[in-house]
């Protein structure tokens, strides 16, 4: 219903305000029950978390989150009693062992390091092992460069101008820098026509050290993946361990040549192959008081610090060359750093010779001793097979 006040042709509006607010009260009355109020939770203390308890402290002020005070524990009314003895923490430290877990197979090596590598301003290790990790890429300790054999079984077999690296057939053989193919195929001697290197490449590398081109080998391979004039990458697969030429078994003679593709311009690969993560060399130069080469000389190589085998070999024949920076006549590669006792012995009893040093990872430590007395060197025979002095790569039977 509308209603329309007339006053006297006026609408009055205080009038109709006055009706309406009646009539409103008038119409519909509906009675509102006022809301049930909610008794407040009251939990036991028992079960109260530890976030609703304020633990009281002596360090007033200092309340964390939750309401609790750092170094502080609730009332032993909110927390039950453990049952036994606590133990306290320098007994547990106790029951820690150490070296608990599986020991790490025989033989393992970590991966070695990135190269270029030089660490100390003489050091040149440029070249990557030339056989992947996971395969034996660490050389025979038993048969180093300038060395015979030093297996008191084994007869004495020729000096050695490289490292061997047995291997199963067909292992990748890779390059350990990058540069040009300058040979690649069986290598027989310009003088007798035996295949001593069997298989064998070779790579120029392209660049030089101390204004001196320098080649690589890879001998007794089963076969090749590249040929002459081919250009390398490092790492690139180059071939496979074999056991071509004249071997006992399938391994892999790798060679570093300095200055010539020569067979008597080699270097210690020791030295240019870059170490293991964490280990090191030690390269040094025993002379007599004139400070000329000592040969021959039996070295024994004992760690005092480190779980390593202790190493045996021989100070340079007379017939292998030496570094030019280093001008060292003994190398033991592939160290783990630590310390050691060195001890030469010039096999007379009377000349014994003992130094304690020291292996820096990822570099080479290096030694001289000095004799007293002049050492005078026993004459070499030479080889009928030895190659003429003008032959470039002088194939021999190396192992």
């Amino acid at each position: 219903m509308n209603w329309c006040l007339i006053w006297y042709g006026r609408k009055s509006p205080i009038i109709a305000f006055v009706l309406l607010s009646g009539l409103l009260a008038s119409c519909g009355r509906e009675s509102f029950a006022p809301p049930t109020l909610v008794p407040v939770l009251s939990l036991p203390p028992a079960q109260q978390t530890e976030i609703a308890v304020t633990a009281e402290s002596e360090a007033a002020g200092r309340v964390s989150s939750g309401g609790r005070t750092p170094g502080t524990s609730l009332a032993s009314s909110s927390l039950p009693t453990p049952a036994g003895v606590g133990i306290r923490p320098d007994e547990a430290q106790q029951l820690w062992v150490p070296d608990a877990g599986p020991e790490p197979p025989e033989g393992w090596r970590p991966p070695p390091y990135d190269v270029p590598l030089s660490f100390h301003y003489d050091d040149h290790y440029w070249l990557a092992r030339p056989l992947p990790s996971g395969s034996r890429n660490y050389d025979l300790e038993w048969y180093p460069y300038g060395n015979d054999v030093q297996l008191p079984d084994m007869p004495s077999y020729r000096i050695h101008h490289g490292l061997d690296f047995p291997n199963e057939t067909g292992t990748p053989v890779l390059a350990a820098s990058s540069g040009t193919v300058v040979f690649a195929g069986p290598l027989p001697s310009p003088l007798n026509g035996v295949n001593y290197y069997g298989n064998t490449v070779i790579i120029q590398h392209d660049w030089q050290w101390l204004g001196q081109d320098v080649f690589t080998l890879y001998a007794h391979t089963l076969e090749l993946f590249v040929q002459e004039g081919d250009a390398v990458e490092q790492g690139q697969l180059i071939a496979g361990v074999g056991s071509s030429g004249e071997v006992s078994g399938p391994h892999l003679h790798f060679e570093v040549r300095v200055g010539t593709n020569n067979y008597h311009d080699t270097r210690n690969p020791a030295l240019w192959l870059a170490p293991f993560e964490g280990w090191g060399t030690l390269a040094g130069r025993f002379v007599d008081k004139n400070n000329q080469f000592i040969s021959g000389a039996a070295m024994t190589l004992l760690p005092l610090n480190v779980d390593t085998a202790v190493r045996k070999q021989r100070t340079y024949s007379l017939v292998v060359k030496s570094d030019e920076i280093w001008q060292e006549n003994f190398v033991f590669g592939d160290l783990p750093s630590g310390r050691y006792r060195l001890t030469i012995d010039m096999n007379d009893g009377v000349h014994i010779y003992e130094r304690e040093l020291e292996i820096f990872p990822g570099q080479t430590s290096f030694e001289i001793i000095s004799a007293t007395f002049e050492f005078t060197p026993t004459a070499t025979p030479i080889s009928i097979d030895t190659p003429l002095p003008g032959d470039q790569t002088g194939p021999l039977p190396e192992g």
